[in-house]
């Protein structure tokens, strides 16, 4: 897997700041998050595709597209 610097929490300022805020969920901001920490507004329109993909409305119900995002996350030896 290769290896993408980021910008930790602990030293976010400014807007990446702010959506670090916006995005952080019980464990922190997500890995998959942190990897746009260079570019803020990258972060956002990522999270903005993300949603869209996961609650728009689709063939497949929510819970369809989550069990994909596991599996896919699984087959790529990732968290998720």
């Amino acid at each position: 897997m290769p290896w993408i610097g980021w910008i930790d929490e602990d030293d976010a300022e400014g807007r990446l700041g702010e959506l670090f805020e916006k995005f952080k969920g019980p464990q922190g901001v997500d890995h998959i998050l942190k990897i746009h920490s260079l570019n803020p507004e990258s972060l956002d329109h990522h999270y903005d595709l993300y949603a869209h993909l996961m609650r728009c409305k689709s063939q497949l119900t929510r819970a369809d597209r989550e069990m994909i995002a596991v599996a896919v996350s699984r087959s790529n030896d990732c968290f998720y």
